[in-house]
């Protein structure tokens, strides 16, 4: 039974995995540019909509003491309580009622105000309305209305205009919209990209040994570090252009999928996945090849004849072959249909052309009275088979198979689908000897000479695939 809450559970105390955090908010880049510039416009469009721009026309007044005794500090202290007194006018509603009936007006769409200019005997009106000519007019009637009220509340005070009005086109209130829709962009992006990021730390995905060990309900026959792929250039490890690492790491898995096979007494072994694009197809050819250079008599069979991909990784897409799949129809005869690869104890059938319905050609016998009469030449058949996720035909083909392995790779599928699969093939016997962890990045700050892994699409092989 499996115990896979308590493995999540466990699994939470991991560690963050910048690396994949980092490769998740990359991949979104186009979501959080999209959100950012969405964030800007929505900005704009809300100053738009609830920013009204404002216009201020000004004038500057002297002020003096009227009469012979006027000096310097008389000056200064009459604008100063000038402008104490001229504020209280300019809220009266006599001149405002005033200015309203000169200019026609229903309403005093206006503000104003007055200042004194610090350490002088200047005084600044200002006044304030939605357009540069009402502002402009409105000042204006209150120069021409203002002594009615102010000789009352201010006697024998002075004011001589040193500067007249002029009409101004650029509001006063005017917003750095564009700065605002920066800083809107730049904080959407933001935010979305932490979102990826902890959406990314949350996924219940496998990224990293810890996490497998933490995980899967099954055991780590090897880890397969990323190798970067090169133009014209197999990902088989008999390619001398392929690192050490990875080399190894797939020697290191075949011989522990030999060790296992041999205490169950198997022969025959399925090597499948959940999805598509984790390598299983690159998995099955590099067990074979490591398998038969232990000088093990190794067939490897395309058993995936929905996307048949093996002979691609093999380079032999443009001669011909012994189809197998036409074989188990009965359109071909099956004298012949396994090549030998070079000088290695290693067979092949390979599949090229796609089956829409195979499971009647997997289920009716033939396939297996057909391995089964290979296993007394062979010491192992490895069967390359369809992604689970995508069909059935893993699950036919492991009532042949006498043990399995899962094809994972990092941060690809969620862990449950990946235990599902693995409770789907151990249904009627435990099958599952392990997995194979693949296309493995290093953690951050780890330097690796040689890249590894390489294999990137599930039936998507070109030249500069091989």
């Amino acid at each position: 039974m499996r115990e896979y809450e308590n493995k999540y559970i466990n699994s939470e105390k991991t560690a963050w995995d910048f690396r994949s955090i980092l490769w998740d908010i990359l991949r979104s880049w186009w979501m959080i540019l999209l959100v950012g510039l969405s964030a800007a416009l929505l900005t704009y469009s809300a100053i738009s909509f609830t920013h009204e721009d404002r216009f201020t026309v000004s004038t500057t007044f002297t002020v003096s003491q009227g009469g012979e005794g006027s000096n310097a500090v008389s000056n200064l202290s009459a604008a100063y309580e000038m402008t104490q007194k001229f504020s209280v006018i300019l809220e009266n509603n006599i001149l405002k009622k005033t200015v309203m009936e000169e200019l026609g007006m229903d309403s005093f769409p206006a503000s104003m105000n007055a200042s004194i200019i610090q350490e002088s005997n200047l005084m600044r009106l200002s006044v304030t309305a939605d357009s540069p000519q009402n502002a402009y007019r409105i000042l204006e009637s209150v120069l021409r209305n203002y002594p009615t009220l102010s000789d009352y509340i201010i006697p024998n005070v002075v004011l001589q205009t040193i500067e007249q009005p002029r009409i101004s086109g650029s509001p006063s209130n005017q917003l750095p919209v564009r700065q605002y829709m920066i800083y809107a962009f730049l904080a959407a992006a933001a935010a979305v990209a932490a979102l990826v990021g902890l959406t990314s730390h949350l996924r219940d995905t496998v990224k990293n040994e810890q996490e497998f060990h933490q995980k899967v309900d099954a055991q780590l026959l090897g880890t397969i570090y990323h190798e970067k792929k090169k133009k014209k250039s197999s990902m088989l490890i008999t390619n001398p252009v392929r690192s050490f690492r990875y080399v190894e790491s797939y020697r290191m898995a075949a011989s522990r999928v030999r060790g296992r096979m041999e205490r169950k007494h198997a022969q025959i072994l399925l090597v499948t996945s959940v999805a598509e694009n984790e390598g299983k197809s690159t998995t099955a050819a590099n067990l074979a090849l490591a398998l038969a250079q232990e000088q093990k008599k190794v067939l490897l069979v395309d058993c995936d004849f929905r996307r048949p991909a093996l002979h691609k990784i093999f380079d032999v897409r443009d001669r011909d072959f012994r189809d197998f799949s036409l074989v188990l129809q009965g359109k071909e005869k099956a004298g012949g249909i396994f090549e030998k690869v070079q000088d290695m104890q290693l067979y092949t059938a390979f599949s090229k052309h796609s089956i829409e319905s195979p499971s009647e050609l997997i289920s009716d016998g033939k396939l297996e009275k057909l391995l089964r009469s290979c296993c007394q030449k062979m010491d192992y058949i490895i069967l390359d088979s369809p992604p689970m996720g995508l069909a059935v035909d893993a699950e036919e083909l492991i009532q042949i198979a006498d043990a399995a392995i899962l094809s994972v790779r990092q941060d690809a599928v969620l862990t449950q689908d990946i235990n599902d699969a693995i409770d789907a093939l151990n249904r009627q016997e435990e099958k599952v000897v392990g997995c194979v962890f693949s296309n493995v990045y290093p953690p951050l700050g780890e330097h690796i000479r040689q890249g590894a892994y390489g294999y990137e699409g599930y039936g998507k092989y070109s030249k500069a695939d091989r």
